[in-house]
């Protein structure tokens, strides 16, 4: 997939967004992020220019996005979790139990032990949205030096994840759209799938940016 397949993808989706409600474009910008973060990492890990990814990306669960208006530009800020094909494969059914998680008929609790998160920016041109959120100072300022955390939370309570490694992706290693991309990999053991992965990201002052959040 090259980034021409990409960018008309994009344009498409901006095209519904500006039709109909603000409630309507809201849920047109959930469908647009959800779309491209896994155009985005199909687009990296097919990229001929790169080495084969030994990271297979299946199924994206989107984690939320944002318009960040900066001083110098708009920015298009979004996440997505991926596992291999496990979420591919996952089912949630309704049973006698109640709703439970299956892989064909084997019954499945718990994420898997290490999960994959791609945080990604990049320029937006599209106007004013419902999720708009003003930032002072250049858009580089604040996305070169991101600070970010995970967590996992269990109804009210929440709790840091065993292990978080966190990697600013250079620009050879991303479709040519985006101008910013971390790459978060953890590891932790047995938690519920009912639990939701939390990732707060903060600027380089500590002051809050975004949370996203997902869950099966």
């Amino acid at each position: 997939m090259g980034p021409e397949r990409v960018a008309e993808s994009m344009e498409l989706c901006v095209r519904a967004m500006t039709l109909g409600s603000r409630s309507d474009r809201g849920w047109h910008l959930a469908r647009y992020a959800e779309a491209i973060v896994a155009l985005i990492i199909a687009f990296s890990l097919t990229a001929p220019a790169r080495p084969p990814s030994t990271h297979h990306s299946g199924r994206v669960l989107l984690m939320g996005g944002y318009i960040i208006i900066f001083d110098d530009m708009r920015v298009l800020f979004n996440a997505g979790m991926t596992a291999g094909n496990f979420f591919d494969e996952l089912e949630r059914r309704k049973t006698r139990a109640g709703e439970q998680f299956f892989i064909g008929s084997r019954p499945i609790s718990f994420y898997p032990d290490s999960v994959r998160v791609d945080l990604f920016g990049g320029v937006w041109k599209s106007g004013e949205t419902p999720l708009d959120k003003r930032y002072p100072g250049t858009a580089a300022a604040l996305m070169d030096s991101l600070q970010i955390r995970a967590e996992w939370k269990t109804g009210l309570s929440t709790r840091p994840v065993s292990k978080l490694s966190v990697r600013r992706l250079k620009q050879d290693e991303t479709a040519p759209i985006i101008l910013w991309r971390y790459q978060l990999d953890i590891s932790d053991e047995r938690v519920p799938l009912t639990d939701h992965l939390i990732v707060n990201v903060y600027g380089p002052d500590n002051g809050f940016v975004a949370r996203f959040s997902a869950a099966p």
